[in-house]
Parts: C-alpha cells; sequence; structure tokens
C-alpha cells in the first residue's frame, strides 16, 4: 500500500491534482493497465477526504493476447483499492490499418455508453507531460497555428465525452516511480516503442532536444502560455462575429466585407474559419488553406471559392458563404416521435411526430417563397443545401430553421459559442 510519503517522494498531492473535479456526484477513470494510469487510479484511491464517487473503466481491445489479461489485472487491483470496476470488451472485426485510431475510438465509444448508464459526469484520463510534449512537437510539424500548439487542453470532449486530465503538468517518470512502490508491475504496449508511429519517433527524439533546452517541461509550459493566447483570441472572434457576422435560417452565413478586410490578422482567419465551420458543419480546416482565403479577402479580391466543404462568394460588400453540394452526399434520415438529432452538424431536430429530413434539393426561389411567404434572400445553391423537413404524409414542415408546419423543432449551432 502506498503511504503519504511515498507520494510526498513523488511530488505529487492527490487533493490539489483532483480539486477541480470535487463537486463532481461520480466520476470515471481511464485505466488501462500501464504506469500512467495505474498511477492515476492510486493517486485517486489515495486522495482523502469528501470526493466524487469513482468507477475504474478498462477496455479488452482483443489487438494483442495480452489484453484480456491486462484488464483482469486492472479490475483485481481497483477492487483492492476499494473501486468500482468495469471491464468492456470492444468486440467484432479489427482494422488491417489504422489500428491506434480505431481503438481509441472504440475505446471512448465504449467508455462513454458506460459512463451514461453508469451516471459518470467526467472521465479520468492520465495523459501526462512527456505526452504534451510529444503533441506539441507533432503539431509543430504538422503546421499547426496557436490553437493546435496548445496542445492537449486540461478538460475537453472526445468522441462525445467529457475528459479531465489531472496530470497534464506531471512527469511520466513521477508516475512510474509512484506504480513501483506501490510494487505493482505495469502492463506493457509494444506499440509504444514501435517507431512506425510518428508520436514514438518524437519520443525518442525528446532527450536530444532537453539537451538544447527544449525538454517537456518547457514544451508543456509553453503551452500553458498558447493556452491564454488562444482563449483571448477565440473571445475577440466571438466578439467580431457578434458585431459583423449572421447565420440566416438556411445556415447561410454572411460577414460584412469592409469590417473582415481590416480586422486583426489573427482574428480574419479565426472568424473565417469559425465561419466556414458553421456553413459547412465541418471542424478540421487546413490553417494554411484559411491563411490563403484571409490573404485574398485582406487583398480585396471579389471571388468565388470552395473550401472545406463550403462555397465562398465575396463581393464588394459581403462576404456570403453556404454549404457546398454535391461534393459530399448530405444526409437523409427517418424521424421517431420524440427523437432528437444534429443534421449536418449544422441543425438540431427535435420531432414529436414521425417525418423524414434531407437537403431541400430541386427547391426554387418561388417554392420557397410560396412555402414561407419570404422572398430568399440568398443564393439558391444555398437553399438547396438546407434541411427539408416533411411529416409523414409528405407534407413540408420546416426549411432549415423555418418551421412552416406542425410537430417539428429546428435550431442552429451558434456562429459564437
Amino acid at each position: 500500500m502506498l503511504t503519504p510519503a511515498d507520494i510526498a517522494l513523488c511530488g505529487l498531492d492527490p487533493a490539489g491534482l483532483f480539486a477541480p473535479i470535487a463537486d463532481r456526484k461520480t466520476i470515471g477513470l481511464a485505466v488501462s493497465g500501464g504506469a500512467d494510469s495505474l498511477a492515476l487510479m492510486l493517486l485517486y484511491a489515495a486522495w482523502s477526504g469528501r470526493k466524487p464517487k469513482a468507477i475504474v473503466y478498462t477496455v479488452d481491445h482483443g489487438l494483442r493476447p495480452e489484453a484480456r489479461a491486462e484488464a483482469a489485472m486492472v479490475v483485481a487491483e481497483a477492487e483492492k483499492l476499494g473501486l468500482s470496476c468495469r471491464s468492456l470488451v470492444w468486440t467484432g472485426d479489427k482494422p488491417v490499418t489504422g489500428k491506434q485510431s480505431a481503438a481509441r475510438s472504440a475505446r471512448y465509444g465504449l467508455i462513454g455508453q458506460a459512463m451514461e448508464a453508469d451516471g459518470a459526469e467526467i472521465l479520468l484520463t492520465a495523459h501526462h507531460q512527456r505526452d504534451q510534449a510529444e503533441t506539441i512537437l507533432m503539431r509543430l510539424a504538422h503546421g499547426s497555428g496557436v490553437s493546435g500548439l496548445g496542445g492537449i487542453r486540461t478538460f475537453s470532449n472526445v468522441e462525445a465525452v467529457s475528459v479531465f486530465r489531472p496530470l497534464l503538468g506531471v512527469p511520466p517518470e513521477a508516475l512510474a516511480t509512484l506504480v513501483a512502490r506501490a510494487g505493482l508491475s505495469p502492463a506493457s504496449d509494444p506499440s509504444n516503442t514501435d517507431r512506425a508511429y510518428e508520436r514514438t519517433r518524437w519520443r525518442d527524439a525528446l532527450p536530444g532536444l532537453a539537451e538544447l533546452g527544449l525538454g517537456p517541461d518547457r514544451l508543456s509550459k509553453m503551452a500553458e502560455r498558447l493556452q491564454r493566447i488562444d482563449a483571448f483570441a477565440a473571445r475577440e472572434a466571438d466578439r467580431f462575429i457578434t458585431r459583423h457576422g449572421a447565420l440566416d435560417p438556411l445556415g447561410i452565413v454572411r460577414i460584412d466585407r469592409t469590417a473582415i478586410e481590416t480586422a486583426d490578422p489573427e482574428i480574419k482567419v479565426r472568424v473565417i474559419e469559425r465561419l466556414l465551420a458553421a456553413a459547412s458543419g465541418g471542424h478540421s480546416f487546413f490553417l494554411s488553406r484559411i491563411e490563403a482565403l484571409a490573404g485574398r479577402v485582406a487583398a480585396g479580391e471579389h471571388f468565388t471559392a470552395t473550401l472545406a466543404g463550403a462555397r465562398v462568394l465575396a463581393d464588394a460588400n459581403t462576404i456570403v458563404i453556404h454549404r457546398e453540394a454535391g461534393r459530399v452526399g448530405l444526409p437523409t434520415a427517418s424521424l421517431s416521435p420524440g427523437e432528437t438529432l444534429v443534421w449536418d452538424g449544422r441543425f438540431v431536430v427535435a420531432a414529436a411526430k414521425a417525418g423524414t429530413i434531407g437537403p431541400a434539393t430541386g427547391l426554387t426561389r418561388k417554392a420557397f417563397k410560396e412555402l414561407t411567404g419570404k422572398a430568399l434572400s440568398g443564393p439558391v445553391a444555398g437553399l438547396r443545401t438546407a434541411p427539408l423537413l416533411r411529416d409523414r404524409r409528405g407534407e413540408i414542415a420546416a426549411i432549415g430553421s423555418l418551421e412552416v408546419g406542425e410537430g417539428f423543432s429546428v435550431t442552429q449551432i451558434p456562429l459564437t459559442s
């Protein structure tokens, strides 16, 4: 058993590490059996005083013969510590390529379902200081901007799971020492030393970088500072969009041309990225392409362009952005009474009765005016990529967020956070 002296010797303070989630009722602990996650579990068990109920989740991914035994070891050690534990199994066919990404998605999917059933509010993971350093280096090599170089966030959402990472500032060596003092033998995943993976190659490069003064501690501190800058710039972008941008009921986005031309360069890039995301329903863009588009705007060009699933039309007064049609098929779905879904990443639809939803393909300006009593103010292409809801009789109930019938509520994902 660990003693307070063992924990202090490793320079760790459970109360301080877990303070941000002390007011939660039930939390989850993601424990794979490696040294880092075992240390997370040990530290949580050693946290004295009032704390949330914890449920340990471990996943047998079936990718290695040892996976089942490792999951069983986690269950046994959790029980020794007085913690509830659920062993989850990833069944079905496994991918031949992209195993790490697929396993990650499967892991969060299984844990997310279990957390929902258990009433767990947030998942604690054991990402640590070196993980942060590796992430920053990879993103630097990939050309990330300030947001990406801020690295891993302490709080985030991953695969629809709310995640808290209390160990981001902790060196992995301290965690390994803690596990050793507890007398545990952690599992070892061979993929962690496989240089076929980019993260492993950056991990191998870290000692040399540390000799030059660029160790995990410095990189981690840089991430903290960039996260502050990122948060400030995000707030300024929100203010700018609130003042100068607009989202119409069809999902067409507009921004005042003069305002965006004269905006600070960083705000210009962020605003354009945010508007592209709102118009396309996407969330991942190449920064260099956003910067190139911002450069065309700053230069006063009049142009049309397609980027990241969105169509951009820039004239003298306004920049209009709408969902691109044709390249990626827009979704169609049946709706059941009581069902809520997010359509194309842009509209939230709540159904009180049965119906269908799909793009308003083929709808004309004349038909739009007849249905809504309003003239179409944007491009027809924008209209035809908006959602069209029909009830089970085939009657149109809504176009975009314009409700022209009963039984459906449609709202839009807002432009600002």
